[in-house]
């Protein structure tokens, strides 16, 4: 199972790439991907969480279930931060760069329903060692108090 997620994954990647050298309207079309993949696909997994601690949770299982291997800084505040060692979607180099944020604009709506932001602090493709993420909660109760 992991072999045909891994591979899915790769294809994303290439399809985005692919996408992305479209003059004109291949970022849209390649982003429009994303959004499809994370709305449509994922209605019955993603939901609104109440906690930042519930996010992380959330996280935490789909890492498990994907196979991805997330780490995971400790809960502060209203934030944490999540890292990768490798891109899943083999996005390696420079020339990466735009169908790597158009493939994130997934992360970013799945955990914009959970009520939560993805801010990209780092890829590989930037020449990052690593992929590093900062998610945020921005509604819910959260573990601060905040609504």
């Amino acid at each position: 199972m992991q072999k045909m997620i891994d591979a899915t994954m790769r294809m994303m990647g290439r399809l985005h790439l692919l996408l992305c050298r479209i003059p004109g309207i291949g970022e849209p079309l390649a982003r429009g991907l994303s959004w499809y993949m994370a709305i449509f696909p994922w209605l019955g997994g993603v939901r609104r969480t109440a906690s930042i601690a519930e996010t992380k949770q959330h996280l935490v299982d789909s890492g498990e279930q994907m196979g991805f291997p997330f780490q995971f800084s400790e809960i502060e505040g209203d934030q944490f931060v999540l890292e990768l060692p490798y891109c899943p979607y083999g996005f390696t180099s420079s020339e990466h760069r735009r169908a790597c944020d158009t493939a994130m604009d997934m992360d970013r709506i799945m955990l914009r329903r959970c009520g939560a932001e993805l801010t990209i602090t780092g890829t590989i493709p930037e020449g990052a060692s690593r992929c590093t993420m900062l998610v945020r909660q921005v509604s819910g109760t959260g573990e601060t108090g905040r609504s």
